[in-house]
């Protein structure tokens, strides 16, 4: 059987974008992406000619920020896959969806297992928790399927089936029913036969215009489409292929290759402490209140999947033990909660503050490219302390803080 291939396409190709390349070398490149490999790299089409971006880490569209997760209708996959469509019905073992753009192009089978918890029927309610482990409506003991109707009850207990309307359900202490799509805002799966599957070596992270994120292998481009093989598809030889035009595409990131991400690594020590009474705790991939990374760039308001949420006063050290040659992050006050907020933001190396005036009496505005050499490093602390107004609206955001390898 060929593998299944879905474009996520509207029409004819439009002008190539342009994008800016970062690799492990110290300079970016902007042009127009004619090659990308996660084993070679990236070459760009620009003004001077092609260039070569070796040991990428991140493609991003210029003059672009990135967006918001999904608001709509959408699938979150067990790998942290957050994909805008609708579902098309499915079976007992597979969910059937149709991601956006998609035309006539057969929906994607999922199966059920690669489902983290939810398939949203609707846009998520404005509160709704960005890690979906805090579905207030799925959690309960033991872990159970559930659903989440557009009235605002839920249900816990078996989905059996799908039928091209609806779910076959069997509610906890109840009979097995049938309930239509039309009644349903989303469909909670059981986290416990959640089986995300992450790739062994590089993989590249795409986010699309309409937010959606989605992890591919063997990324490669063709004819200005960026085409791969989906994470949360089947394995061999029936693998999920999908093809992007660039023009769709916002960012590509290298997981798991030249890039460490500290949110990835447990701080060798951590400490915070609150204005009054106890401190924030910092979180990794969100804001201490949980929500998506969010901080004001010049190109606009851009979200981050990857990165540090903290607030003062905090401080970690991570051990560097003299592996790599750079750090670098976008550190602002969040675009939502900071918009008032003071901080005093420092960054240490070995115990000693590197200059970085910009930081030291941080505002709310555009958010702060920091770039610091780490070549023959031990130790690096971030550290965020009060500002003239405390701690109110002081919650910093580290966008996609990582450590570069050789």
């Amino acid at each position: 059987m060929l593998p299944l291939v879905l474009a996520l396409s509207l029409g004819a190709p439009v002008d190539a974008p342009t994008f800016t390349g970062v690799g492990t070398g110290d300079e970016a490149v902007t042009g127009v992406p004619v090659a990308v490999s996660l084993a070679d790299g990236a070459r760009l089409g620009t003004t001077n000619g092609p260039r070569a971006v070796k040991g990428l880490i991140s493609l991003r569209r210029a003059g672009t920020s990135v967006p918001a997760l999904p608001v709509g209708p959408q699938l979150i996959t067990a790998g942290g896959d957050r994909i805008a469509g609708e579902v098309r019905g499915g079976d007992a073992k597979v969910l059937r969806f149709r991601p956006s753009g998609a035309g006539d192009q057969e929906p994607w089978a999922v199966a059920h297992d690669r489902v983290a918890a939810a398939a949203w029927f609707v846009a998520p309610p404005a509160d709704t928790p960005t890690d979906p482990a805090g579905y207030p409506w799925l959690m309960g003991t033991p872990a159970r399927d559930a659903l989440l109707f557009r009235n605002g009850d839920s249900t816990r207990g078996s989905l059996t089936a799908f039928t091209d309307t609806g779910v076959k359900f069997t509610p906890d202490g109840g009979a097995a029913r049938e309930v239509a799509f039309k009644d349903l805002a989303a469909i909670g799966f059981n986290p416990q036969f959640a089986r995300p599957r992450k790739p062994k070596g590089p993989y590249a992270r795409l986010v699309l215009t309409d937010g959606t994120r989605l992890d591919v292998t063997e990324p490669a481009i063709k004819d200005g489409v960026l085409v791969g093989k989906a994470v949360c598809g089947p394995a061999a030889p029936n693998e999920l292929s999908v093809e992007i035009p660039l023009a769709k595409l916002v960012a590509l990131d290298v997981m798991q290759g030249p890039a460490v991400y500290l949110s990835d690594l447990k701080p060798k020590k951590a400490e915070t402490s609150g204005f009054v009474g106890a401190g924030w705790p910092w979180a990794a991939d969100r804001t201490v209140r949980g929500q998506s990374l969010r901080l004001i760039t010049k190109a606009g308001d851009a979200t981050f999947d990857k990165g540090l949420g903290t607030h003062p006063k905090t401080a970690l050290t991570y051990d560097l033990a003299g592996k790599y040659t750079r750090f670098e992050a976008l550190v602002g006050l969040d675009a939502a909660t900071g918009k008032r907020g003071r901080a005093n933001v420092r960054v240490l190396l070995d115990g000693k503050e590197v200059d970085l005036p910009a930081l030291k009496a941080l505002t709310a505005g555009a958010a702060i490219p920091v770039r610091i050499d780490l070549k023959g490093a031990k130790e690096l602390t971030l550290q965020v302390d009060f500002g003239p107004t405390g701690d109110v609206q002081a919650d910093v955001n580290w966008g996609d803080a990582r450590l570069i390898g050789e």
